[in-house]
């Protein structure tokens, strides 16, 4: 560091600018969600008991009743977005293609 550089005034106004340009963190919970974003959440919570009574029975009926976007069957091992929508359900299916879990995003 330059001698002095930190005490000058030309130092401390780079300082207060480069501390300013930073973004502050807060984190993501911190902040409130959207509107549409906590409907959708509710929408697919009250679904979910429903849906919840097709584990342990095939992919057809879950097909039959839930249609993208609305639900969506992910397979056993089977890479799938990480994109998380609250009013889409999630029906996690085993190898013989039978419903293991649902749930909401």
């Amino acid at each position: 560091m330059i001698k002095g550089f930190a005490t000058s005034s030309f130092g401390s106004a780079l300082l207060l600018m480069v501390l300013a340009a930073m973004p502050s963190a807060v984190p993501a919970e911190a902040q409130p969600a959207l509107p549409g974003f906590q409907q959708g959440a509710a929408a697919c919570r009250r679904a979910l008991p429903a849906a919840r009574r097709f584990v342990g029975r095939p992919e057809a009926l879950v097909r039959a009743r839930y249609r993208a976007p609305a639900g969506v069957a992910v397979r056993y091992c089977m890479m799938c977005t990480r994109d998380y929508r609250p009013n889409r359900l999630t029906f996690g299916l085993d190898g013989r293609n039978i419903v293991r879990s649902a749930t909401c995003g």
